[in-house]
């Protein structure tokens, strides 16, 4: 067993270990001493920073009232949590399940889906990420992620994600088809990311009103319509929620990852009072140590803070900084940058060139991650400093060169 360890993959596919003995703000230390400036929040989780003390202060002090909760029951802390994520979105949105993380979310969602609409069919997108449990790799996991792990879960089935490459006439056919897919009154849920891949690491655009689309589609056809912003979520693409974009309201959202920014293990699906009550009995939407009350304490934290300190503004004025001063080494080693606030990836030549780039930028003492193939995604703290912010992209230019 390998503890205290941040996975990063290679780009030959290969993972590999960063033995993790310590981290603050946007720096992490390994086992040796030897000190990190952190490009990747691990994976879109620490998005206020790794070990955010106010955070931390608010956890010990609801483990020295109580550290877990009932079936049955609520704790204080789970029901201001509750009202709180409430507030913070759409008005509709008005009833939580616990979770324990964003896959265990996504398949209680799947479940309130099939039990309240009494359909079986889930369409999801392919090379979108939502998660490691049988049904959530069969929404979208590319062909390396389930080859060996098939069958998955039927009646589960993705379909192409419309980038933002495939043009107007490209979108317009995707939007026929889609509808087509819907109109036999078959399909429970489409669950999709709100028009960004942040799993899987290729950091994909969708097409402008892609969201839109499928929530007009979903809506007339009795479709649900779950958006994971498991990755999305809490700042990272320059609204506190991703849904803000387009002003869409799903029938269903999911969160976790930076729900807590790390401090404890939490996810959730909010959604619709009016769905949720009448499928819980079939769904069980049950969980034992779903929103612990040292994980809502933490998980409350974290939305005061961005919502204080509007942190979103800082990914979106932070994000394109970055984006305009890596966009001079677009060339021969860098293709082009895409994203959305502090979601940003870079496209390299090659998967190799990405490989290199990633290890050598390592060596020099910036942690990054290739995401997937060619594809090196960025995803620093929101709350980087512009030194330290510097410092990183500094390294990272030496090797774009």
């Amino acid at each position: 067993m390998i503890e205290n360890s941040i996975v990063y993959r290679d780009f030959k596919g290969k993972y590999e270990y960063l033995p993790l003995s310590k981290s603050a703000g946007a720096e992490i230390w390994d086992k040796n001493g030897k000190r990190y400036i952190d490009f990747t929040s691990g994976w879109n989780v620490t998005n206020l920073g790794w070990n955010n003390k106010e955070i931390t202060d608010a956890l010990i002090a609801q483990a020295n009232k109580n550290v877990q909760g009932l079936l049955w029951g609520s704790d204080p802390i789970q029901e201001e949590y509750a009202a709180a994520i409430i507030a913070a979105l759409p008005k509709g949105l008005d009833a939580c399940a616990k979770a324990t993380g964003g896959t265990e979310a996504i398949e209680m969602s799947i479940k309130i889906a099939r039990a309240y609409t009494d359909r079986k069919k889930i369409i999801g997108f392919d090379g979108l990420y939502h998660g490691q449990l049988f049904a959530s790799l069969a929404l979208g996991a590319p062909g390396h992620a389930r080859e060996k792990l098939t069958p998955l879960v039927p009646e589960i089935t993705p379909i192409a994600f419309p980038h933002e490459d495939i043009g107007e006439e490209g979108f317009e056919k995707f939007a026929t088809e889609f509808e087509a897919l819907l109109a036999n009154k078959d399909v429970a849920a489409v669950v999709t990311e709100p028009g960004i891949i942040t799993g899987w690491g290729s950091t994909l655009l969708a097409y402008p009103g892609f969201l839109t689309k499928v929530r007009e589609l979903t809506a007339k056809y009795g479709t649900l319509l779950i958006v994971d912003e498991v990755g999305t979520g809490f700042s990272r693409t320059g609204k506190l929620f991703a849904i803000e974009h387009e002003g869409v309201t799903p029938d269903m959202i999911v969160f976790a990852k930076g729900i807590s920014n790390g401090a404890a293990a939490i996810g959730t699906v909010v959604g619709r009072s009016e769905i949720f009550e009448p499928a819980f009995t079939d769904a069980v939407l049950i969980s034992t140590f779903g929103w612990t009350p040292v994980a809502c304490a933490a998980a409350l934290k974290t939305l005061q803070i961005h919502q204080r300190d509007k942190t979103w503004e800082m990914a979106e004025k932070k994000g394109t900084y970055i984006t305009e001063k890596l966009s001079q080494y677009i060339g021969d080693k860098l293709v082009s940058i895409r994203g959305k606030g502090m979601e940003i990836g870079l496209r390299c030549k090659d998967a190799e060139t990405a490989g290199k780039i990633q290890k050598a930028a390592f060596a020099d003492g910036l942690h990054i991650v290739v995401g997937s193939a060619n594809n090196i995604q960025l995803m620093p703290p929101i709350t980087i400093s512009q030194k330290l912010l510097d410092e990183g992209l500094a390294i990272l230019a030496k090797y774009l060169k």
